[in-house]
């Protein structure tokens, strides 16, 4: 028997590489398990790097023994970082992670601003990316 982890919700079963289904689901059946796996999709980065921060605060460098191999150092790096940078009342569930990283470098306040206009304004994680950088660059040239 396999010590992979399963989820189940209703005929789907959720494993790491893959999903099967028990018979043939009621179209009705397919929201609710479609939502969940894109909501773990969207969330995993977020869940990902508070776990990370929070096991390094109590444990140090000894956590990374954890992990081991199943990320890799520049991935462990950035989901760390970013949701160091971003705290839980800045991010926007709305808003992917990508967008949540380029606002990462901005104080709170500014990340509270930029992720609101990008909500408001429809903008992609490019649109985000390219003005926190006009941002950025603008703010550089106001300081002496």
């Amino acid at each position: 028997m396999s010590d992979e982890p399963r989820i189940h919700l209703g005929p789907f079963e959720f494993r790491p590489a893959a999903m099967r289904m028990s018979g043939k689901a009621e179209l009705a059946d397919w929201k609710g398990p479609l939502q969940f796996a894109i909501w773990c999709q969207r969330a995993s980065p977020w869940w990902i790097g508070d776990m990370i921060n929070a096991g390094e605060d109590i444990y140090g460098e000894e956590f990374a023994a954890v992990w081991g191999e199943t990320l890799s150092t520049e991935m462990v790096s950035r989901y760390a970082s970013v949701a160091r940078r971003v705290p839980p009342q800045n991010r926007r569930p709305a808003l992917s992670w990508s967008a949540h990283a380029a606002v990462a470098r901005l104080n709170h306040a500014e990340q509270r601003r930029m992720l609101t206009l990008a909500l408001k304004e429809g903008w992609s994680s490019d649109d985000l990316h390219k003005n926190v950088r006009d941002l950025v660059a603008e703010q550089k040239k106001s300081t002496p």
